[in-house]
């Protein structure tokens, strides 16, 4: 891995590793205390959509693919207190959303890459991407830092936090819109249908060994940070797509850390 840093391409592939392990590294340890796995999963399928429509009419794929995560979002947070569950709100909207990118699909003229779309390539992020990326990476964890306390009160104890005076609701809203802007940034390093589990696994690694939140949230980054390296590095050591490899490496982890703690337990 040590000769490929004198390339341009692996510089930035490196640089764009490192923006995602700190976006998703810290919504994951909101996503695992709310148990949002699902909900984040939800909104990175239903980007798909919003992908596909935009590509079908000549708009910038980013753009499509946030407001289609932004919608999916924005239902999954009405849902709550109404007579239609969180789970049953996102399913809907997230096969309705990929169906409509099927269809939209079929209409375009031009060739898609699915696969880079469905499993992303950091290896070819351009210049651009990465300023896209750095610049959603900034606003994501400038909001978690501006509106943390709050945050974390609604996410260990929603009610308690609701009788403090925390706008709970808003809370809620805030971290699924945070969960897809990352969804969307994170497309091009690891793809539509491996950003979820970029969302999920870190957290859920950290919280079997981290009993209080500060090492969960240091935990939760440095696993996501040593999942996309170590994914990049298994990449290039075996030929594989780097994608798939960075979720591996974090799958792996979680692992560790499952026998870990049940190593200590005994």
């Amino acid at each position: 891995m040590i000769e490929f840093l004198s390339y341009p391409f692996f510089q930035r592939a490196l640089a764009a590793g490192i923006l995602t392990a700190l976006l998703c590294g810290s919504l994951s340890f909101f996503v695992v205390l709310r148990r949002l796995a699902f909900v984040g999963s939800g909104v990175a399928h239903a980007a798909f959509g919003g992908v596909a429509v935009a590509t079908l009419f000549g708009v910038p794929p980013l753009a499509g693919g946030l407001a289609a995560a932004l919608a999916v979002a924005g239902a999954a947070a009405r849902a709550e207190g109404s007579s239609v569950t969180e789970d049953s709100a996102v399913g809907v909207f997230t096969v309705a959303a990929m169906a409509v990118g099927v269809v939209a699909l079929g209409f375009v003229r031009t060739n898609v890459d699915l696969f880079g779309l469905m499993f992303g390539n950091i290896l070819t992020v351009a210049p651009p991407d990465l300023a896209v990326l750095g610049v959603a990476t900034a606003a994501v964890l400038l909001a978690l830092a501006a509106f943390f306390r709050p945050l974390l009160l609604a996410s260990v104890d929603e009610e308690g936090a609701g009788v403090a005076g925390v706008n709970t609701g808003a809370m809620r809203l805030l971290v699924l819109v945070l969960v897809g802007v990352a969804v969307v940034a994170a497309l091009k390093v690891v793809g539509i249908l491996l950003v979820s589990a970029l969302l999920v696994l870190p957290g859920a690694a950290a919280r079997l060994l981290a009993p209080r939140w500060p090492a969960l949230l240091a935990g939760s980054v440095a696993v996501a940070f040593v999942s996309v390296v170590g994914g990049l590095a298994l990449s290039v050591a075996v030929d594989v797509a780097p994608g798939a490899a960075i979720i591996l490496v974090g799958a792996g982890l979680f692992v560790a850390a499952l026998a870990l703690g049940r190593a200590r337990r005994a």
